[in-house]
């Protein structure tokens, strides 16, 4: 298959499916070998600032020379952008290469009678068969909508979960007030998995907060005074 046909293909997958449970999404991820395993994970969920957050820690991270995967959405110009490989986008023969790895298993899938993954279920699977593939260390996970019914929330043991600013988005999804809507964003907390999430409002950080102590997981809040500039050289 040609990089134009695989990509074609994926572009159409919103045409033919519906979101999947995450069972779904962890039976794709089994047939391809369980590769969200093979890496030590970050998740990031939250309203505004995913992205920017996510490519700062990709960027810390390589800085201290450790190999890195990133997956963002939405892509600008390129769909190989939603999958990055030690700071630069998937090459399209890797794109390729995965693709028909996670398409002869979701064929699979559909010969056993499940549903087609959508097209996020889609990338996603590729981005953890990428990041195993290439040997990645870490993987930094945006999530796609929400947090709790998120395909990347099948990892099951981040290294720590991260939790931007909350603001009222996908209310028809996730509900209608701060306190539902971090609800949703809180699902990525895991059991004894560290949180670091950004002081918002009292009604989004009481229930991060109160999430965290129910599974035992270290909470930090950033908010202003968790930091000090201690001084700016390049003024220019």
């Amino acid at each position: 298959m040609t990089y134009e046909e695989a990509v074609t293909y994926i572009l159409n997958i919103p045409k033919f499916t519906r979101k999947n449970s995450a069972s779904h999404t962890k039976t794709l991820l089994g047939l391809l070998g369980n590769p969200q395993e093979a890496v030590k994970v970050i998740h990031v969920a939250g309203t505004n600032g995913k992205g920017s957050v996510c490519a700062y820690l990709d960027a810390m991270l390589r800085s201290e020379g450790k190999r890195t995967g990133l997956f963002t959405s939405p892509h600008l110009v390129k769909i190989n952008e939603r999958i990055v490989i030690d700071g630069r986008p998937i090459s399209d023969d890797a794109f390729v290469f995965v693709f028909e790895r996670t398409l002869s298993c979701v064929k699979t899938m559909e010969a056993q009678g499940l549903p087609h993954p959508t097209f996020f279920e889609f990338l996603f699977a590729m981005a953890a068969a990428a990041f195993a593939e290439a040997g990645m260390e870490y993987a930094v996970l945006e999530t796609g909508m929400g947090g709790r019914l998120d395909a990347t929330n099948t990892v099951e043991r981040p290294l720590v979960s991260v939790i931007t600013s909350i603001g009222m988005d996908h209310m028809e999804y996730l509900g209608n007030t701060l306190e539902q809507i971090a609800g949703e964003k809180a699902g990525i907390i895991k059991p004894g998995v560290p949180v670091l999430f950004a002081g918002t409002s009292p009604e989004s950080d009481g229930v991060i907060e109160r999430t965290a102590e129910k599974c035992g997981s270290l909470c930090k809040k950033i908010g202003k005074d968790a930091y000090e500039i201690l001084g700016i050289e390049d003024k220019h």
